[in-house]
């Protein structure tokens, strides 16, 4: 028995017609009542739902329908009119296959109208395909290549960048090396962090512990009694102010130019604000590096609302405001920071490679609207830095993973950004990841 859940009411009610026509045994049941089916296939990817809320019915919807030997079909658009209704549902099920190896779990993408897909469904049931773009009736994997490390020569074209995340972390590092590559550019870096001014009477520190420890003496030496929870807020702030300092001065001893603008990019009014008054003083963005991202890492089983919008927020529903605020016919360079979750899933990032395969799916699209642009999703594997910290680090060297240092992963983005192939768009930086 194959069961079609209502996710999107109308496609699952044609798909078990089509299928039934030839001649298997369906049904169309709500997802929470789909337990006798051996095979469930799910239509909550193509519903209408906003961007996050569908991607959080997804997988909760997996979460209830997981059963050992049944096997999950996600269905999502490969592509759409608009961004927001494409998916990353790929993402999912590469990470849950990994989370519950018993489960067979695959995400299938449908290229033009959905329902022109139905007779390509019905033929891939009896082949057992894996995760699949349906194009009419062809069948195919998404590739992704990998990136070389060699840089080329330097242009001189002048471009104004905006920088989402590119204030601090492994993004500013690849501003850096992009902003010596080209000299006269501005760069608006956005970033939700306040710059504050370090305390003219404490020395310079890179080392949190150590920072604490000075305040709370200083408080101490003033008479005052220091709360913990504000000196580690204070410690946080002075940090992140003095990293972006450095990335602005690093910026400009390059020979461009550096902006920073205090907007959250998850802010849809706040950032056209920004936005605004940035391109009326340095005109048109005509390059976009999109870095913003955070974690909330547990496995799907355990996963609530909050922590997908919390993932989605800046990278997703970031991303669209961005593009909202843009003309973005003008513009020549797209790079949006991936991740190898996205390409080969990941336990615990069910979220994540979810957003970050959605990224991965908009740079097919952008790249298909500017023909004459060079368009990227960088599929970084694990950063020295970064997210990762000693234990993590320890943990990929077990699994024989590679660190990405900071100088070559900079080196692969300006140089790909700038001169890639623009028929690679979605690149894998570093090893690939394995269960």
């Amino acid at each position: 028995m194959i069961s079609v859940t209502e996710g999107a009411p109308e496609l699952a009610s044609g798909l078990v017609q089509a299928l039934r026509a030839a001649g298997a045994k369906a049904c169309l049941q709500d997802s929470a009542n789909a337990v006798n089916a051996a095979c469930v296939i799910m239509t909550e990817g193509l519903s209408e739902g906003s961007i996050t809320e569908r991607h959080w019915q997804v997988l909760e919807a997996c979460c209830r329908l997981q059963l050992e030997g049944r096997k999950l079909i996600l269905l999502e658009r490969a592509q759409a009119d608009e961004l927001t209704h494409v998916s990353g549902l790929q993402g999912l099920s590469r990470t849950l296959s990994q989370e519950w190896p018993a489960t067979d779990i695959v995400t299938w993408s449908l290229e033009g109208r959905e329902e022109d897909g139905f007779p390509s469904i019905v033929q891939a049931l009896s082949a057992g395909v894996g995760n699949v773009v349906f194009a009419g009736k062809q069948a195919h994997e998404l590739k992704v290549m990998g990136a070389p490390v060699r840089s080329r020569r330097a242009q001189s074209e002048r471009n104004a960048w905006f920088v989402s995340g590119g204030g601090r972390g492994v993004t500013a590092a690849c501003v850096i090396r992009l902003a010596q590559m080209q000299p006269g550019s501005v760069f608006l870096l956005a970033g939700r962090s306040p710059i504050v001014e370090w305390p003219h009477h404490l020395p310079m520190m890179k080392d949190i512990k150590s920072l604490r420890m000075a305040l709370i003496e200083d408080a101490r030496s003033r008479g005052l009694k220091p709360v913990l929870p504000d000196i580690d807020r204070q410690a946080k702030a002075l940090l992140a102010s003095a990293e972006i300092r450095q990335t602005l001065n690093a910026i400009e001893t390059a020979g461009a130019e550096a902006v920073y603008l205090m907007a959250d990019v998850s802010d849809a009014d706040g950032l056209q604000r920004a936005m605004q008054d940035a391109v009326a003083q340095y005109g048109p963005v005509t390059g976009l590096v999109h870095g913003a991202g955070v974690l909330a890492d547990s496995l799907a089983d355990k996963k609530t609302p909050r922590e997908v919008q919390r993932v989605f927020r800046p990278k997703v529903e970031g991303l669209l405001n961005i593009l909202a605020c843009l003309d973005i016919s003008r513009l020549r360079h797209v790079g949006l920071f991936s991740s190898a979750a996205a390409v080969f899933g990941n336990v615990g990032q069910s979220d994540y490679a979810m957003a970050n395969a959605w990224l991965n799916a908009v740079a097919r699209e952008l790249s298909h609207q500017l023909p004459d642009a060079i368009v990227k999703s960088f599929c970084w594997g694990p950063w020295e830095g970064g997210m990762v910290d000693d234990t993590l680090a320890a943990h990929f060297a077990q699994r024989g993973i590679q660190l990405i240092s900071l100088e070559d992963g900079a080196r692969i983005f300006a140089d790909q950004i700038l001169f890639g192939e623009p028929s690679e768009t979605e690149l894998v930086i570093g090893d690939e990841w394995t269960s």
